[in-house]
């Protein structure tokens, strides 16, 4: 069954609402510690290293999460939106309405 064109617009409003979440997390998440402006004993320069990278790691979750919903939008406007990369076969639209960016099909996620 094909997504039928509300189906679409609901997909498209909620990688909309995604995206400008994801776009207000990467501009905070750097904010609100001290990163070694000032000289600190070694155990709490070593506390805002492993902050560093804890936030980096997530930094780069996200920044692939925001990249696989722009993604998604622009299938919407080539028309090839909820078709599964790996198969070609239809995703179904229980599988977009819990991860709209999803690339793949359930069975092509299996495996």
């Amino acid at each position: 069954m094909t997504l039928d064109q509300d189906q679409i617009k609901y997909l498209e409003e909620k990688l909309l609402s995604e995206k400008s979440s994801l776009e207000n997390q990467l501009a905070n998440i750097m904010n609100g510690t001290d990163f070694g402006n000032d000289i600190d004993h070694l155990e709490e320069e070593a506390d805002e290293t492993e902050e560093i990278a804890t936030r980096f790691g997530i930094k780069v979750a996200l920044e692939e999460r925001l990249q696989n919903i722009k993604t998604a939008m622009e299938k919407i406007v080539k028309g090839n939106y909820g078709v599964c990369e790996k198969c070609g076969q239809e995703i179904d639209f229980k599988l977009l309405q819990v991860i709209p960016e999803s690339k793949l099909c359930r069975e092509c996620k299996k495996s």
